[in-house]
Formats: C-alpha cells, structure tokens, sequence
C-alpha cells in the first residue's frame, strides 16, 4: 500500500507541475525558507543553487543538506558539498540525492567560480548522473552543466541569472527521455543592513515557469527569520537560521494546500580560514 501511495504522490507531482525530475531544485535551508529563491544569493549554497555566488567565498567550508517531500523518506533530498577558495577562483564539489531504493537520482558536481573585479561573477559546474530504477530497468548514466552569472549593481543589489543543461541532453535517445532545461532569473536586494528581499522567475523548458519571493530579517545577532512564497507549483514557506563564527543552521519548512507539509535543514561548517593558493 505504501509503494502505491508514493507512486500516486509522483503522479500528483506531474499533475501539479512539481517534476519527478528533483535533483535541481533549491538546496539549503535558508533558499528553502525564502520561496526557493537562490539565484541571487551569495552563500555557501549557491554551490548548488548558482555557482557564481560562491565566488565571494573566501574560507573552506562542508555542508550537508536533507530535505524530506511531505514528509516522507522515500522523496528526500540529500545534498553535500565543499568549497575551496584558490587564488583562480574557489573550486565546488558536490553530491545530490533524491528518491528511495526503487528509484533514484544522484548527482556528482565539480565547479569553478570566479570574481571579475568588484561587481561581476561567473560560475560554472560539469555533472555526472547516474538514474537508478529498480527490477528490470537499465540505470542512465549522462553528463551536464551549468552555468551562472551575478552582478552586483551596488552594495544593496545583486541580479542573477542561471542555466542548468544548457545543450539539452538527453536521457535516452530512443524514447527521447531528457534532463530538462532550467533557467532562473532574479535578484536580492538589502533594504537595510538586517532586511533583505528577494525575487525570481524560474523556467522549466519541459513544464511552466515559476515565480517566488523571500525575506530574512535578523532579528537579533546571527539570528534569522525567513519566510516566501512560490507560484507554480504554490508552496507558502518560512524558516529560521543561526550564524555562528564557524557553524551555520538553516531550517526551513513548505506547505503545499494539496499535498501537505515538507521540512529541510542544513549544517554548514567554516573549516578553516584559509590563505588562497
């Protein structure tokens, strides 16, 4: 009974435009809690989101990252990363997961971030990913990338924009099965040192575009408050987040009206402050 209601959860996801396709979306809990806005944040998570934004890194850090889909295990996310700031740029690599034993998406990354002087800069991210089903159907092994850009118009204001599988790789050439083109647009914007808002639109080529918006106010030292919305797929969301000097956590929490509740955290560690090589 149980496989039948997750594969009717699946069916749902088709329905309401959320795809059986999982590994590109949003990671990290403060993205999760600001309406999965991502593309023009600058954090350790942009590893994943847009890898322009981890340009600004300037320490050594390892995140990890779950999220469970209405509160189920079988439609969990797991994300891991590091991020190595070297004098040619900072280096990304990371691992995504989502699914359950009888079917699966993993992805591998290696990126490469870049500032060009103060305002621009670029990111770029190859991918290896393996499908996993179960029985008698063969695993898909296919490469990607993508690629992401930032510009900061000033000290308050950054645009962003992102392209996941740019050339349209497919799948399986036979039935034309295919990882979908993503394209995301947007911008983050301080109204005042503690208060800050943020805004894309999202473009599945396979499917409709999605529009969201997310605020985080500290409300006091280190200490967040978040909340978003999205459209298309609607999701209302919120979260809560602490900084301290060498860890981070992020926890943020979805509702969907029809398919209920879905909860993600990450960790993130500052390894070490490191002189770039």
């Amino acid at each position: 009974m149980k496989q039948i209601a997750i594969m009717g959860l699946l069916v749902l996801f088709t329905l309401n435009n959320l795809n059986a396709w999982d590994l590109n979306q949003a990671s990290g809990g403060r993205t999760n809690s600001l309406g999965k806005c991502s593309v023009a944040l600058s954090d350790f998570w942009s590893l994943h989101n847009n890898p322009a934004g981890s340009a600004s890194c300037n320490d050594l850090y390892f995140g990890i990252s779950y999220g469970n889909r209405f509160l189920l295990k079988e439609l969990s996310n797991k994300d891991a990363g590091l991020s190595i700031p070297l004098n040619y740029g900072t280096i990304g690599i990371s691992i995504s997961q989502f699914g359950y034993e009888h079917y699966s998406e993993n992805l591998f990354g290696l990126g490469i971030s870049k500032n060009f002087g103060t305002k621009l800069s670029i990111g770029l991210k190859l991918y290896y990913i393996f499908i996993k089903f179960s029985g008698e159907y063969p695993s898909k092994y296919v490469p990607t990338f993508d690629i992401g850009m930032q510009y900061h118009v000033n000290e308050s204001l950054c645009l962003g924009t992102y392209i996941f599988n740019p050339i349209n790789i497919r799948i399986n050439t036979i039935n034309k099965d295919k990882i979908p083109i993503i394209m995301r647009v947007g911008f983050s914007y301080f109204i005042t040192d503690d208060f800050m808002i943020c805004g894309e639109i999202e473009e599945n080529f396979d499917d409709n575009f999605s529009f969201r918006f997310g605020l985080e106010y500290e409300i006091y030292k280190d200490i967040y408050v978040r909340s978003g919305f999205q459209f298309k797929p609607e999701l209302f969301t919120f979260g809560i987040g602490y900084n301290y000097k060498w860890f981070m956590m992020d926890v943020a929490a979805q509702m969907n009206q029809e398919l209920g509740a879905s909860l993600s955290c990450s960790i993130t560690f500052k390894i070490n402050h490191i002189n770039k090589m």
